[in-house]
């Protein structure tokens, strides 16, 4: 993603597609025109200040000023955006009412299927895991703040709301009888349908388009860890938490909470390491899509991964309020609090005793070699003929895989996530 003006990165084009691609063109020209006046006073946003504390210099100096003032002139608060775009959903929806009903009967106010509500008895137990928020007045942050900010998913961690346990869970289990709508689907909640898709997500959250690059998902490992380490680390499966950088430290706990979730916060996940390197070089893609997708798997599963928190609870509770209220329902739990501070760990980026050097293929092969000598001596005794003849057989297979990969190895390190918490 390329670095630019705050004021040329927000200012763009409303994606209004998501407002009517289920409406003829002959029948909504009158509520097009005020959803696309609503859109585009919406999109024109920087983040609101988190409290009368002036803004604090900028790290570009040389520009410090002129992001100030474009600051000061582009501030739009959350509850200006979510009046401005549920006018423009009502002046659509009073156009063709038949957006807000289900194509099918539905069961219930709550569930739109006996399987919908099922899923939501399983989901029920569940807890969440919770968001956290960016300070934008904390000096200490400013580095954090300036990663996220040129990056364009500021929003996503300034935003806040508590979120209603119930509506997140009802919405989850009615995702699997979701109906299909413009780029996204359209879920039954409280009695009409609400839109969810990559594209509603983006516009919310003001993030730019751009043309999305997919290659730092195959970004190599010991590349992402040498930036991210601060050039300590040359080597994957030397990397650990405790080699990230202060400033990656924060990211990591973001990327555990807002933008890929897990509970593991200390567990090094290469899709996220990948994810805070993605933002580091400012490279293209879609955060809608990337958002949509992980919410879709989580209700795909609630059958199967039955110990796993919800994830983003305080996202889908504002992809609703951002289309309309939701009427208040006897069976609902309190609210949660608001998402805490993310905050820089004292002890991040002080890790001693990293020993890392650029990786070396023949000296590695030769490790794995020595090594897997080591236990098939330990085994051989233990083994029949024919065992001994098997083992020895995927030990010439390993060889052969480490020469062939290249330096990419088979055997790299990845801690696997605990999402259940």
């Amino acid at each position: 993603m390329q670095p630019l003006r705050r004021s040329s990165r927000l200012t763009r084009n409303t994606n209004s597609a998501h407002l009517s691609t289920q409406v003829p063109e002959t029948a909504v020209s009158s509520s097009r025109k005020i959803s696309r006046k609503s859109s585009q006073r919406r999109i024109r946003c920087t983040p609101p200040p988190e409290d009368s504390e002036p803004e604090v210099e900028s790290l570009s100096k040389e520009n410090s000023s002129e992001e100030e003032e474009d600051m000061q002139q582009e501030i739009l608060p959350k509850e200006t955006r979510y009046e401005n775009s549920r006018t423009a959903f009502q002046g659509l929806y009073q156009e063709k009412l038949d957006l807000l009903r289900p194509s099918k009967k539905h069961m219930s106010a709550r569930f739109m299927t006996q399987g919908a509500r099922e899923r939501y008895v399983s989901l029920k137990p569940r807890k969440f895991i919770h968001q956290q928020r960016l300070s934008l007045s904390d000096k200490n942050l400013q580095d954090v703040k300036k990663v996220v900010a040129d990056a364009g998913l500021l929003y996503m961690v300034c935003d806040s709301d508590s979120f209603q346990p119930s509506i997140v869970r009802e919405f989850v289990a009615n995702l699997g009888d979701a109906e299909p709508w413009g780029d996204g689907v359209a879920v039954y909640v409280r009695g009409s349908l609400i839109e969810f898709s990559p594209s509603l997500i983006n516009t919310m959250y003001c993030i730019p388009r751009c043309e999305e690059d997919s290659s730092w998902m195959n970004e190599k490992l010991d590349k992402v860890c040498t930036l991210l380490s601060g050039n300590r680390i040359k080597r994957w499966e030397d990397m650990s938490s405790k080699y990230l950088t202060v400033t990656n430290q924060v990211l990591y706990k973001l990327v555990c909470s807002n933008w890929i979730p897990t509970m593991s916060y200390t567990a090094m996940n290469a899709e996220r390491l990948r994810f805070i390197y993605m933002l580091h070089l400012r490279k293209g893609f879609n955060f809608g899509k990337i958002i949509y997708h992980q919410i879709l798997r989580m209700a795909e599963n609630t059958e199967t991964e039955k110990k796993r928190r919800i994830i983003l609870p305080t996202l889908i509770q504002q992809v609703i309020l951002i289309q309309r209220t939701v009427p208040p329902d006897n069976s609902d739990e309190a609210e949660s609090d608001f998402p805490k501070l993310v905050i820089k760990d004292k002890k991040a980026g002080l890790g001693s005793g990293a020993d890392s050097k650029e990786p070396n293929l023949e000296e590695d092969i030769d490790q794995a070699i020595t090594f897997l000598k080591g236990i098939r001596s330990r085994l051989r005794s233990k083994m029949s003929l024919r065992g001994k003849c098997v083992f020895d057989h995927y030990l010439m297979v390993f060889v052969l895989m480490c020469i062939s990969a290249g330096g990419e190895y088979p055997l790299q390190r990845e801690d696997e996530d605990t999402e259940s918490g």
